[in-house]
């Protein structure tokens, strides 16, 4: 017998309402939980404390935000001119801040979750300007070159001269003109003056008469140990019998210069070049050159102590195109009188900064120059100073 045959064509299955709902719960409770993180992580209120005071602001809240709603009063600063007068009233800085101690001036800069805030007035600012140099054409100078003028300072100084320069400054927004001196113009001609260093304890050692038996490699002895440099004087024809004291000096960093060929023997009368020729006083310098040319193989810096300090009248500009300075002194020990060793210290600690010590390794017995020196030299290390050679002197300038 033959199956009934069904028509399905209107069947319709059941709908599984149960796991329905659970995903409709389950996507419910994922929004729920999200939501909740999204406000933990990113609330849209939070505190701050601003100058103090605990304060509660909206997420992204800015400095500007809070002057703008007033919580915090400040008055700018002015835009001041290049002379320090006032040129804009409020035209400084609207504020200053700083965000957990870090400053700011940016009224853009976001206040975050429990940052410690602080605002205060603005500052003053100086306005930009333009600058252009201008320069200061140098003249000529007329030193005293009498045997008096000789003492107004210790550096003698030949100067090719040199232009000063002056910073011309334009206000961008005041219009007001400031001039200020940044390079001094230098008078050619002839200088003296003692060195300006300014605070730094430097001084200068000078010994003249040398090289000499013994002595010189004993007070080179004293200032290798102190670590000090000097600057010697030397009598040319007595350099190639003692060579090594010189080579020694020059490679202890201390300088070596011409005091003349033969401290102006002849004509001179032993102490004074101005008694001689013109001819004459060019040769004691030359030939004093050219002794120390030989014995360190190099060119010697013109720099010239003339015998007895007697530089004056027409040998300066007989001299000129062959000596770039000559030296004095500050303080004279007088220890060619030899008065003890003693006095020689006395005297040697009576320096100032800047200032040029007379003393000679030569030219007689300076066994008091020498223990008077090892007892100053040190003390003057202890006290700061600086023993540096006259170039390095000359180089601080007036």
């Amino acid at each position: 017998m033959p199956q009934a045959q069904v028509d399905y064509s209107d069947y319709q299955p059941r709908k599984r309402r149960g796991c329905g709902a659970f995903i409709v719960l389950a996507v419910l409770l994922a929004a729920v939980l999200g939501g909740a993180a999204y406000f933990f992580l990113f609330p849209p209120f939070y505190k701050v404390t601003i100058n103090g005071t605990e304060t509660t602001v909206k997420r992204n809240t800015t400095i500007g935000d809070v002057l703008e709603a007033g919580d915090v009063s400040v008055v700018p600063g002015n835009l001041l001119a290049i002379d320090g007068n006032l040129c804009v009233e409020g035209g400084g800085t609207p504020f200053t801040a700083t965000i957990n101690g870090t400053p700011t001036t940016d009224a853009a800069a976001k206040l975050s979750k429990d940052d410690v805030v602080e605002i205060s007035n603005g500052t003053d600012v100086t306005e930009t300007y333009t600058e252009t140099q201008e320069v200061v054409p140098h003249g000529q100078n007329e030193s005293d070159t009498s045997a008096n003028g000789y003492w107004a300072g210790s550096l003698h100084v030949y100067e090719k001269g040199q232009d000063g320069i002056n910073a011309v400054r334009t206000g961008d927004v005041s219009g007001v003109v400031l001039t200020e001196q940044v390079q001094a113009p230098i008078d050619s001609g002839y200088h003296i003056y003692t060195a300006n260093v300014g605070e730094d304890r430097v001084i200068a050692l000078t010994f003249d008469d040398g090289p000499w038996p013994e002595t010189t490699d004993q007070i080179l002895d004293i200032l290798e140990a102190n670590g000090a440099r000097a600057t010697f004087f030397t009598i040319g024809e007595q350099i190639a019998d003692h060579l090594p004291s010189v080579q020694r000096a020059n490679a202890m960093g201390c300088q070596v210069c011409t005091h003349s060929w033969d401290h102006a023997r002849g004509s001179g009368q032993g102490v004074n070049l101005t008694y001689m020729s013109s001819d004459e006083q060019v040769a004691e310098i030359e030939q004093g050159y050219a002794a120390i040319r030989e014995a360190l193989g190099a060119e010697p810096a013109h720099i010239l102590r003339a015998p007895g300090g007697n530089y004056y009248g027409d040998i300066i500009s007989t001299l000129e195109p062959y000596v770039d300075a000559e030296i004095g002194w500050d303080v004279d020990t007088e220890d060619w009188r030899r008065p003890g060793a003693d006095a020689i210290y006395e005297r040697i600690m009576s320096v100032q900064p800047g200032q040029v010590i007379l003393m000679h390794d030569g030219g007689g017995p300076r066994e008091q120059t020498v223990e008077a020196l090892s007892r100053a030299v040190p003390e003057l290390v202890a006290q700061g100073y600086q023993m540096v050679t006259i170039s390095e002197l000359l180089a601080y300038g007036h």
